[in-house]
């Protein structure tokens, strides 16, 4: 699976939304799916993404991969 299909489906929400949760079976709802970015930088700008109860907003990365997160050392920014 291609990065930019993943992109493709964040961007326009091609995904059946009201089952999306996590591994812990907390529900997850996406409130905006942020400004799609095509240069350097995180994939996508100002997202906000309910889980739980909690809302989360920033930026945000999509990888096919797990891994990709060290590879691509995002967690030293």
């Amino acid at each position: 699976m291609q990065e930019d299909f993943l992109h493709f489906c964040w961007k326009f929400r091609k995904f059946a939304s009201p089952h999306l949760t996590t591994t812990d079976g907390e529900t997850v709802t996406i409130i905006h799916p942020g400004q799609h970015n095509h240069d350097a930088g995180p994939d996508f700008a100002q997202a906000r993404v309910k889980i739980g109860d909690l809302i989360w907003a920033g930026d945000l990365e999509i990888h096919t991969y797990s891994r990709f997160w060290h590879q691509h050392e995002h967690h030293k920014d």
